[in-house]
């Protein structure tokens, strides 16, 4: 069975094409599976009135997944430079997976085929929910659960949790699955 990709901007989402801006991919088009878009669909409309998703990142290709496991890989080393080379490339890995395979992918819930979306929630004046963290943060704040945990938060930090919470509320709802190393990143695998 053959594959259906779509741009997700035809389907009333907005797309931010980081890897666009940044040089590494040739079209500022963010594609996705047919099916899984359609899910995120459903998800929108769990979302409050007039709010929306903006898409940053969902289809990849191998050459733009080198690109930013490269990316990842300097800024840990700056970041981290405490630790040794092992625990860098563990937080490499971590964040960015392994070096892809030159071979085809065949899990449908990964970024190769397009069934990952890195996303985050916009509010009906186009203006990004506070999540806490910038897309692609290479810490431990960007976790998933990471104000679910901690003791204390500030208003900021509790304005952070609730729109995690939001965010999860209506992926999981619509059969969505989070890598729950960074809040932003969420798959279906059928």
């Amino acid at each position: 069975m053959k594959i259906k990709f779509v741009d997700v901007k035809k389907y009333g989402f907005v797309a931010e094409p980081r890897y666009f801006y940044w040089g590494w991919a040739k079209s500022p088009k963010i594609l996705g599976r047919e099916s899984v878009v359609r899910l995120l669909v459903k998800a929108k409309k769990l979302l409050p009135k007039g709010y929306n998703f903006k898409i940053w990142d969902c289809r990849r290709s191998r050459k733009i997944n080198l690109e930013m496991l490269a990316s990842f890989k300097r800024r840990i080393f700056d970041m981290y430079s405490e630790l040794s080379q092992k625990e860098k490339m563990k937080l490499v890995i971590r964040f960015g997976g392994p070096v892809p395979p030159p071979i085809e992918i065949t899990r449908p819930d990964t970024h190769r085929n397009g069934g990952s979306f890195d996303l985050t929630i916009i509010d009906k004046n186009g203006n990004e929910l506070y999540m806490g963290t910038d897309h692609d943060d290479l810490t431990e704040k960007a976790t998933t659960d990471f104000f679910e945990t901690k003791i204390n938060l500030t208003l900021i930090e509790k304005e952070a949790k609730n729109n995690r919470r939001l965010l999860r509320r209506v992926l999981i709802e619509a059969g969505f699955k989070n890598y729950t190393a960074e809040w932003w990143h969420w798959s279906f695998d059928k």
